[in-house]
């Protein structure tokens, strides 16, 4: 067997065991730290950043948001793909009323309705549009 061939067999039995070549022990997280990081992790700071975005992602599409409007992250435990254990966070928005939105999309389109703008247009609507006026002239 040769040297390149050797190498790719070691390889591959790494990889059939989720290992890489020269990852150590220390290097790889323990699913305990993983779930101990993620229960001490404040939620609180996560959802005024959260809130922080939304306002700016509102305010770039002529929208405001209020100083009523609240945000709420939760934190779930996931496992990729790979085998690794990760977390992700699911951020939910709260109107002034107590309407619950998961998007800035969805927000937004509430905002624009409350508002009485109308949404913007897509690009099937442009086209329709302009068959529309150039049928009249």
């Amino acid at each position: 067997m040769t040297s390149a061939a050797t190498s790719c067999a070691v390889a591959d039995l790494l990889a059939l065991h989720g290992l890489k070549r020269g990852a150590s022990s220390t290097q790889r997280t323990h699913p305990d730290k993983i779930v101990e990081r993620v229960s001490e992790e404040d939620t609180s700071v996560l959802a005024a950043s959260a809130l922080k975005k939304l306002k700016a992602s509102a305010a770039e599409h002529g929208v405001c948001v209020d100083d009523g409007w609240t945000a709420k992250v939760k934190i779930r435990l996931t496992t990729r793909r790979n085998g690794v254990l990760g977390r992700t966070t699911t951020n939910t928005y709260y109107s002034p009323s107590g309407k619950a939105f998961r998007s800035h999309a969805a927000v937004i389109s509430f905002l624009r309705d409350s508002a009485g703008l109308s949404s913007i247009p897509s690009v099937s609507n442009d086209s329709k549009l302009s068959e529309d006026t150039d049928a009249d002239d």
